[in-house]
């Protein structure tokens, strides 16, 4: 794999001096381009120790504007990025519409460095490889360029040039992995050809790289990300062009689930009064047990309009310690959020290790109000349902709680509420005219949740579908759904830890 990158070719100072301005011109003008046509950039630089990954970003730096550049190094983990999933770290730092992203390492060079001194099992680099190709896979189908440069050196190339660093103690930035694997160059060769092997895909392709020389290896790098930007230029085009609507699903006749659900549940204001302070004094209790033991926890509400999801969201907090919870209104997206992956903005809002995060509204805009409205393609729509469930899979590891709560109520209870907010002064604010475009698309959000049901409620992420006709009864099951998430979670965790010590 690479013995082209082992042959030391080089460029004299000459040579370089005459392709260099060329170079810088066409660097800068590519950004230029990536900003006129609203592509991020993302550069990955990996590669063996002593290749220069520092000096190419400080290159691409120094040849483009810095303003819409940053760098993101990934060294030992901070605490912040230790109590959330891995990927955290990673989609937090994403560039946006005419930002260039600059990973030093990226998402693979920790994981590469770890399976070459044996601390990583082969199946999690394996698991952890296909992660990153789906995450590729999902950034470059939303428009993001992914440059994945491996910058090369033969085994004695390497072996001088660590001397040389050792000798002038400038390994200030290695960490532990870093010095192990700087001694090991067979099996961190080994370890990366497994990884280029593994995520090596048409819309996020590996350029290996000759790193022996600096020239060399300034003009290679150079030339591959120019290209990389014309191409995606292209690809744009193309789909633009190619945008053809999807045929409508054939739905007439089908039972949809949501008219399946029993509406008729209700609770006596008695009854309701005293489990509801039974549960919340419970679900105190737990999340604060939870909050010990790491276990994050977080809890979506999607439902029609006036169902009753503020409400059930507010009983769910008085039974959390304000000093461990938050709630995240999602509405339109902003300018900042629109340059990005649209789960980008979710991403931001993971909690960290022992707290609680409710969305109100959520990442399933997408496949509804974002469908329904044709603010998305359906393409884009499409491909959210597999997104979604990667993203959820990850959210729910390490014993963590995932909740998916849809409230539902009938059209006519709908209206009532409606009506109601409309004649009360201090719920009046709570209806807008949008309320009433969307009950005239009942039936498309009801065709729209039915497919988002059955293609998002997974065996680690099932929706709970609430009656919510009468709101009391939907407030208790969304809380006693939480009680027996949390014990679930508490028990497993406990019987993890006690393996573990045995």
């Amino acid at each position: 794999m690479f013995e082209s990158a082992v042959l030391g070719r080089s460029y004299s100072a000459k040579e370089y001096k005459e392709m260099e301005q060329d170079l810088r011109i066409k660097l800068f003008n590519a950004q230029r381009a990536s900003l006129e046509h609203k592509l991020p950039v993302l550069v990955l630089i990996a590669g063996v120790d002593g290749t220069g990954r520092g000096a190419v970003a400080n290159l691409l730096s120094e040849w483009m504007d810095a303003k819409s550049i940053r760098n993101h190094v990934f060294w030992l983990p901070t605490d912040e990025e230790r109590c959330r999933p891995v990927a955290w770290k990673y989609w937090t730092k994403l560039p946006g519409y005419g930002e260039w992203g600059v990973f030093i390492g990226g998402w693979y060079g920790g994981a590469i460095r770890q399976l070459c001194c044996g601390d990583m099992p082969e199946a999690r680099f394996n698991v952890l490889m296909h992660r990153w190709a789906r995450l590729e896979e999902e950034l470059a189908a939303s428009g993001t360029v992914i440059v994945k440069l491996w910058l090369h050196l033969s085994k004695k190339a390497h072996k001088d040039r660590l001397s040389d660093r050792l000798k002038h103690q400038e390994v200030h930035h290695f960490t532990p992995y870093d010095k192990k694997s700087a001694k090991n160059y067979d099996g961190l060769v080994k370890a990366a050809a497994k990884a280029i092997t593994l995520t090596d895909r048409v819309d996020a392709p590996w350029t290996i790289i000759d790193a022996c020389d600096p020239h060399f290896r300034n003009a290679s790098v150079a030339r591959t990300i120019i290209t990389a930007i014309k191409n995606a230029i292209a690809v744009k085009a193309a789909r633009e062009d190619a945008q053809v609507p999807l045929p409508a699903a054939e739905t007439e006749g089908e039972i949809s689930t949501l008219d399946a659900i029993d509406l008729s549940p209700k609770c006596e204001p008695d009854a309701y009064k005293k489990e509801l302070e039974q549960l919340q004094a419970a679900i105190y209790d737990l999340t604060y047990k939870a909050y010990k033991k790491g276990i994050s926890s977080t809890l979506l509400f999607e439902g029609w309009d006036a169902a009753g999801k503020g409400g059930a969201i507010r009983r769910l907090t008085g039974g959390v310690d304000a000093r461990i919870t938050r709630v995240i209104p999602i509405s339109a997206p902003t300018d900042e959020e629109l340059a990005h992956h649209y789960l980008w903005r979710f991403w931001r809002h993971v909690p960290r290790a022992g707290f609680v995060t409710v969305y109100d509204r959520s990442w399933y805009g997408r496949v509804l109000v974002e469908r329904v409205e044709k603010l998305a393609s359906p393409l884009a729509w499409k491909r959210a349902y597999a997104e979604i469930n990667d993203f959820e899979e990850q959210l729910q590891e390490k014993d963590n709680i995932l909740l998916k709560y849809w409230l539902h109520i009938s059209p006519e209870e709908q209206l009532r509420r409606f009506k109601e907010r409309e004649g009360t002064p201090w719920k009046n604010y709570k209806i807008t005219p949008d309320d009433w475009r969307n009950r005239e698309k009942w039936n498309e959000y009801a065709v729209a949740a039915d497919e988002m049901f059955a293609r998002t409620s997974t065996e680690y992420a099932p929706w709970h579908i609430i009656p919510a006709e009468d709101k009391k009864y939907a407030r208790l099951e969304v809380l006693r759904i939480y009680k027996k998430a949390l014990i679930t979670a508490l028990e497993r965790k406990k019987k993890a830890t006690s393996e573990k010590k045995a």
